[in-house]
């Protein structure tokens, strides 16, 4: 195991898109943005869609990969961080013309007066998770 680091594991429903040590992560949650450094006490949380990072220091000095996530379920446990989302993109994989016509669908919808609890409730999420992925790059 590596010496003060956290096992950091980020799972879809199609791939394991991360399994590595890494020096700290930084999590978008439901109620704040998280940030999870080894020895982090144990927590379960929700995540909301949002830039989620992690960072790697060696001896070149400090890396830092970013990504989108879409929401899902964030556990820490004895240094081990488990990250359970629906999808995930890192930031050069994100197509922000899509991202853009996404935005724009649910913007419609949410304009609308005659949407049902479980409708607005889709159409918002839809809403949030094209602003996370275009957020990095652009502001609307």
């Amino acid at each position: 195991m590596a010496e003060n680091k956290l096992q950091l594991s980020i799972v879809t429903p199609e791939r394991l898109v991360v399994n590595k040590y890494v020096d700290q992560v930084n999590v978008p949650g439901v109620e704040g943005d998280l940030g999870i450094l080894y020895d982090h006490a144990p927590i379960l949380t929700t995540m909301r869609p949002g830039q989620f990072s992690y960072e790697l220091i060696g001896e070149k000095g400090r890396d830092t990969v970013q990504m989108i996530v879409s929401g899902g379920y964030l556990e820490v446990t004895d240094n081990r961080v488990i990250v359970l989302a629906e999808a995930v993109e890192f930031l050069d994989e994100i197509d922000k013309e899509r991202a853009r016509t996404s935005l724009k669908k649910a913007e419609e919808v949410l304009s609308r007066d005659d949407l049902s609890d479980d409708e607005f409730a889709e159409a918002q999420q839809k809403l949030f998770r094209a602003i996370a992925r275009l957020e990095p790059t652009e502001v609307n």
